[in-house]
């Protein structure tokens, strides 16, 4: 007969268990794929060399966090719709319209600050309109995003007829430039370290988090908990919206200027970054640490790309890759459960 204290799991002593809780929760993260990520990331800068023999460095390093604070913010706002077993296609036009409209309010002589909450809030707005269409319409996400963004892009083309990229306000150039430091590290790299901060805790600790976890889970089940399922998914794609719209006004600090396809190269790999960090993309699973992880591994890659004298298509190719590599992963890991 099985003894009472192995059925529980607990010694013969019955005070305490067998395998130790910290101890699960060690397993669990070590086979986690965002763990992987991390030591691919880690791996990765020394395997760099093969790229280039000036690598690894701390310049790469530098590079990795700056260069991956853009696609750490974007993919944050993606994240947050796969979660709810969206896709978000406008990505490109809204970090578009975040860069133009800072640019063009600051040169209209409007205060940088409030020109950039103000392009900040129509980014929201954009996302809302994602949210409303989605939800109160019924139709599929990807269909929804990639028309409003196609609509926002032929908006912009109109407003801007045809001028040249704007022009970024100075102090957000200095902000952005790596020589401008703080206690010795470039300031854009203590934005990365404060936004992946704010970023963690908003999908992980916020009430926006677990609610969007929540919809991608089973939006029937979060309608009969009394979940107001509209206004959650909204609230989502505004939020998400803001991200984009934050990458576009760094992007043109970053650049000293932009024009209006500043946000043509993020869309893939916004979504290669959530699925290679372990998101699922039929929504309800995933972290932010597994996607940060994947924003930078991919822009590590994407470096050694540039510095082998690829051509830059090929980082859409790798990018590519990544997604149906993470795919047929996730589809086989559910058949083995």
């Amino acid at each position: 007969m099985t003894d009472v204290s192995e059925a529980v799991g607990t010694t013969p002593a019955g005070n305490a268990q067998a395998t130790p809780a910290w101890r699960s929760r060690l397993a669990d993260l070590v086979r986690s794929q965002s763990f992987v990520v991390w030591v691919l990331l880690i791996v990765g800068f020394p395997l760099s060399r093969l790229a280039s023999e000036s690598f690894p460095s701390t310049s790469l390093l530098v590079n990795v966090l700056i260069l991956g604070l853009f696609l750490s913010v974007v993919a944050f706002g993606q994240g947050l719709v796969v979660l709810t077993g969206g896709i978000d296609l406008s990505v490109a036009s809204q970090v578009a319209l975040g860069a133009f409209a800072t640019g063009s309010l600051a040169s209209s002589g409007v205060p940088v600050v409030v020109a950039v909450l103000l392009a900040l809030v129509f980014c929201a707005v954009v996302g809302a309109v994602n949210g409303i269409l989605v939800t109160r319409m019924g139709f599929p996400p990807f269909i929804v995003t990639l028309a409003v963004g196609t609509i926002l892009a032929s908006i912009l083309l109109g407003v801007a007829q045809g001028a040249p990229a704007q022009a970024s306000p100075q102090v957000l150039a200095d902000l952005m430039d790596r020589s401008t430091t703080l206690l010795g590290v470039p300031v854009a790299i203590w934005i990365f370290v404060v936004v992946a901060a704010l970023c963690l805790f908003i999908q992980h600790r916020t009430t926006l988090g677990m609610r969007a976890y929540a919809l991608g889970n089973s939006v029937a089940a979060a309608r009969n908990s009394r979940l107001d399922v509209h206004r959650a998914t909204t609230s989502v794609y505004s939020v998400a919206g803001i991200a984009y719209g934050l990458a576009g006004v760094m992007l043109l600090g970053y650049s000293s200027g932009a024009d209006l396809n500043v946000g043509e190269s993020w869309l893939l790999p916004s979504i290669a970054a959530v699925v290679v960090g372990g998101s699922s993309i039929r929504g309800g699973s995933g972290s932010y640490g597994g996607t940060l992880a994947g924003a930078l591994l991919l822009t590590l890659i994407g470096i050694d790309i540039s510095a082998t004298g690829l051509a830059e298509g090929w980082k859409q190719v790798v990018y590519g890759l990544v997604i149906v590599i993470a795919l047929v992963g996730a589809r086989l890991a559910a058949r083995r459960r």
